[in-house]
C-alpha cells in the first residue's frame, strides 16, 4: 500500500494528510517559514500561490511537493529545523502504520447525527491557536491605557491608547483635539495603566498619570495623536508595543483589539472578529468595540500591529445594511509619526 506521502496527486481525503496539513498550518504560519522550509526541501516555490491562509499555502506546497516526489524530503528538513514536539509528531505519522486521529465514538442514540466522524474544524477556516497566544495578548494588554480627556469648553471624554515609546502614548486625533470646536487641543489628559479586573471580577490597583498637553501633536487626516507622560513614573510592568514590526491582514483574517470600551476596565474583542475589507488606509472587520474604544491597538494573529482603531461605519452588503469597525492602516500611522520626528 502507497503511503500518503508518496501518493500523487497528494490525497487530502485520507485523515493523516488532513492531520499534516492542519499540523504544520498551526505550527508554521508565516509565509517566510513556509518558504524557508521549501527551498531548503527543493521545490519549486515559484509553483506555490503564496499571500495566502497558512493553511492554504501548506496545502499547495504539499500538492507540489508530491508532484515533484520531495514530499519525504520536506517532511524530513521540518523534523530537523528544531522543534521537538513537530518532529515527535512527524515521525509518528512517517512510520509503516502513521498515526492518525483518534476514531469517533459510536453515534449516541439520543443525538440522531446525519453522520458521526471523528473531532473536526467545524467551519472553512481553522481557529485553533496555540494557547502561547493567550500569554503574548496579556503581556501586550499592559501597554493599553485608559484615557480621561478635559477639552477646552470642560466637556470630558474617555478614549484609549496604548505605550509606543517610553514616555509616549499613541491614541486618534479626535480624542486629544475637539474637531467640534476649531480643533482646539485638550487641556488635561489622564492616562491610566492597569485599569483592569482580576478574573474573579475586583478591580485591581491602577496608576493615573498626567498627560503632557504641550506635547499633543497629531495628524487628522489619519487619525493619530500622541501624548507624553512621565517615563519615571510609567509602572514598570508597563510595556512598549512595538511600531517597529508591523502585521499585515486581507480580508477573512482575524484581529484582535484590546481596549477601555465606554471608559471602563480594559477589555479585549476577540469574537467574531473577521476582516471585512483592508485598502492602504484603512481596515474595516467586525470584532466589537463601544464608545471610549478608540485609539485602541488592532493586532493580528502574531499580536503584531495592523491598525489604529478610530470609528464605525456602515456598508451595503447584498441589499443589506453590514456595521463594521474601522481602524486606520498602522503603515500610514506609523510614516506620520517618523515624518513628525516621532520615532
Amino acid at each position: 500500500m502507497t503511503h500518503f506521502l508518496d501518493e500523487v496527486p497528494f490525497d487530502f481525503s485520507d485523515p493523516v494528510a488532513q492531520q499534516l496539513r492542519n499540523l504544520l498550518a498551526t505550527s508554521y504560519f508565516r509565509e517566510s517559514e513556509i518558504i524557508d522550509f521549501v527551498q531548503v526541501a527543493g521545490l519549486d516555490p515559484s509553483r506555490i500561490a503564496w499571500g495566502q491562509t497558512a493553511r492554504a499555502m501548506w496545502a499547495d506546497t504539499l500538492r507540489r511537493g508530491s508532484m515533484e516526489g520531495k514530499n519525504r524530503a520536506l517532511v524530513e528538513v521540518i523534523s530537523n529545523s528544531g522543534d521537538a514536539a513537530v518532529a515527535a509528531t512527524l515521525q509518528d505519522m512517517l512510520g509503516p502504520s502513521p498515526a492518525a486521529p483518534a476514531p469517533a465514538p459510536e453515534p449516541d442514540w439520543k443525538a440522531s447525527p446525519m453522520s458521526a466522524t471523528q473531532e473536526r474544524q467545524t467551519a472553512a477556516e481553522p481557529t485553533l491557536l496555540d494557547v502561547t497566544f493567550l500569554e503574548r495578548g496579556t503581556e501586550l494588554a499592559r501597554g493599553v491605557v485608559r484615557l480621561r480627556v478635559t477639552m477646552p469648553i470642560g466637556k470630558r471624554y474617555y478614549g484609549s491608547g496604548f505605550l509606543i515609546g517610553p514616555d509616549r502614548v499613541l491614541t486618534n486625533h479626535h480624542v486629544l483635539y475637539d474637531d467640534d470646536h476649531g480643533g482646539a487641543r485638550a487641556t488635561r489628559v489622564e492616562v491610566w495603566f492597569g485599569y483592569e479586573r482580576a478574573f474573579g471580577g475586583v478591580l485591581r490597583p491602577h496608576t493615573a498619570l498626567e498627560g503632557d498637553t504641550g506635547s499633543i501633536l497629531g495628524d487628522p487626516d489619519h487619525d493619530w495623536a500622541v501624548v507624553r507622560v512621565s517615563a519615571t513614573e510609567v509602572p514598570s510592568t508597563a510595556v512598549v508595543i512595538d511600531t517597529g514590526t508591523l502585521g499585515s491582514v486581507g480580508v477573512d483574517d482575524r484581529v484582535y483589539i484590546i481596549q477601555h470600551p465606554n471608559g471602563g476596565p480594559k477589555q479585549i474583542g476577540m469574537i467574531h472578529n473577521v476582516v471585512r475589507f483592508v485598502d492602504d488606509d484603512i481596515v474595516q472587520y467586525l470584532t466589537d468595540t463601544e464608545g471610549g474604544s478608540s485609539g485602541s491597538p488592532v493586532f493580528d494573529e502574531e499580536w503584531h500591529l495592523v491598525a489604529l482603531h478610530h470609528q464605525s461605519t456602515e456598508t451595503k452588503v447584498n441589499k443589506t445594511i453590514e456595521v463594521r469597525n474601522q481602524g486606520r492602516q498602522m503603515t500610514r500611522v506609523v510614516a506620520g509619526l517618523t515624518d513628525a520626528g516621532l520615532r
